[in-house]
C-alpha cells in the first residue's frame, strides 16, 4: 500500500474480453488495491452495457454520423467530469480523437500517459498529436518501444510497462492437462479479425501430412465468424477437426479450458503488440506457435517453449 494514495483516471475499453479491455480491467484494480483512488473512462460498443455504475464514466461507440456526434460531446463531458475529479495522474490504454481531447482537458497539473500496445505507420498526425497531449509513452515491450521512437517521435519520454493478464497463478489453481500427445488438442484464443491470420492457420491446418490431424479450436468472436465457418464447412478435412468455439469466458472457467489444450497457436499477420493470451499460455505451461510481429519477438526470443515463425501464409505452411 501507498503512503500517499494518487487519484488517477484510467481511460480504456471496457468489458471482459480482449487484451487491451482485460489489461485496463486488471491496472485498475491494481491501481485501486494500492491505495489509490481511480476514476474510470469506460469506452464501450452499442448497447453493450445495460448498467452503468455510478461511480464511472461511460462513452458508448456508436454507428452512423449521429452516433459519432453523441461520441464527441460524450467525450468532451467526460473531460470535464476528469478535471473536477483534479487527479495527479492520467493513464490511457487506447489510441483515438477521445484520448487526445481528454489529455488537453484533463487539466496542466496532470501528468499524463499514453500506453501503445501495438506499433504504429510512421508519421502518423493523428498518432503525433495523441503523443504531445501526452507527457510520456508506456510502451507494452521494448521492441514496441524502439519502433515507437523510430517511426513516431524520438522526443517524448518513453518507456517500458507491461500489460496485466488475468491469471493470477497465486489465486487460480489450474487443472494439469491430461491429453495425451498421441491425441494433441491446440487452440486459438482471440478475435476473429483480419489481421489474426486465421484463414491462413486453416489453409495451413489442411495441408499437414499427420494423420489423424491433431484437433482446433478456435476460440472468440469477430467480423471473420462466417467466413471462417465456411471455409470449415467446404472442407471435410478441416471440419473433421476444427470447431469454431465461440466466445470464451473469464476467470477460473477460461484458466481451465485454457490449461486443458496441448498448445496454443497465434498466426498474427499485422498490427500487434504483445498479445496477453501468449503470457496467459505461458503462465499455465503451454507450448506456443506464433509469428514475429509487433512485440512478439520480446516474447518469444530465447523461450524454448516458443515457436515463431515469420508472417506469411508460407510460413504457417512450414
Amino acid at each position: 500500500m501507498v503512503t500517499t494514495p494518487l487519484k488517477i483516471v484510467i481511460a480504456g475499453p471496457h468489458g471482459s474480453s480482449g487484451g487491451l479491455e482485460i489489461h485496463t480491467s486488471e491496472l485498475e484494480r491494481f491501481l485501486v488495491s494500492q491505495g489509490h483512488h481511480v476514476l474510470r473512462v469506460n469506452v464501450i460498443n452499442h448497447n453493450k452495457l445495460s448498467h452503468f455504475p455510478r461511480d464511472q464514466i461511460f462513452i458508448t461507440n456508436s454507428p452512423g454520423f449521429r452516433g459519432k456526434l453523441n461520441k464527441s460531446i460524450d467525450w468532451f463531458l467526460a473531460s470535464l467530469a476528469c478535471r473536477k475529479f483534479a487527479p495527479d495522474l492520467l493513464v490511457s490504454t487506447a489510441i483515438g480523437f477521445g484520448y487526445t481531447l481528454l489529455a488537453r482537458l484533463v487539466g496542466s497539473r496532470v501528468f499524463r500517459i499514453i500506453q501503445l500496445v501495438t506499433d504504429y505507420p510512421s508519421n502518423d498526425a493523428g498518432m503525433l498529436r495523441l503523443v504531445h497531449a501526452h507527457n510520456a509513452v508506456a510502451a507494452q515491450t521494448a521492441l514496441l518501444k524502439t519502433q515507437f521512437m523510430l517511426k513516431i517521435s524520438p522526443n517524448v519520454p518513453a518507456h517500458v510497462l507491461p500489460c496485466f493478464h488475468q491469471i493470477d497463478s497465486s489465486i487460480y489453481q489450474f487443472k494439469p492437462n491430461v491429453t495425451p500427445l498421441s491425441q494433441p488438442r491446440l487452440a486459438y484464443f482471440g478475435r476473429l479479425v483480419g489481421n489474426k491470420g486465421i484463414p491462413f492457420l486453416l489453409d495451413a491446418w489442411s495441408r499437414l501430412d499427420i494423420l489423424p490431424l491433431p484437433s482446433l479450436d478456435i476460440w472468440g468472436s469477430g467480423e471473420l465468424k462466417a467466413e471462417l465457418d465456411n471455409i470449415i464447412r467446404k472442407s471435410p478435412l478441416l471440419s473433421s477437426c476444427v470447431t469454431l468455439k465461440g466466445p470464451y469466458p473469464n476467470g477460473l472457467e477460461y484458466v481451465n479450458i485454457l490449461s486443458s489444450y496441448n498448445g496454443l497457436v497465434l498466426p498474427s499477420q499485422s498490427t500487434e503488440g504483445l498479445p496477453l493470451v501468449l503470457l496467459e499460455a505461458a503462465s499455465v505451461g503451454l507450448p506456443i506457435l506464433t509469428t514475429r510481429v509487433g512485440g512478439i519477438p520480446d516474447f518469444a526470443n530465447s523461450n524454448p517453449d516458443v515457436v515463431m515463425v515469420e508472417v506469411g501464409q508460407d510460413a504457417l505452411r512450414l
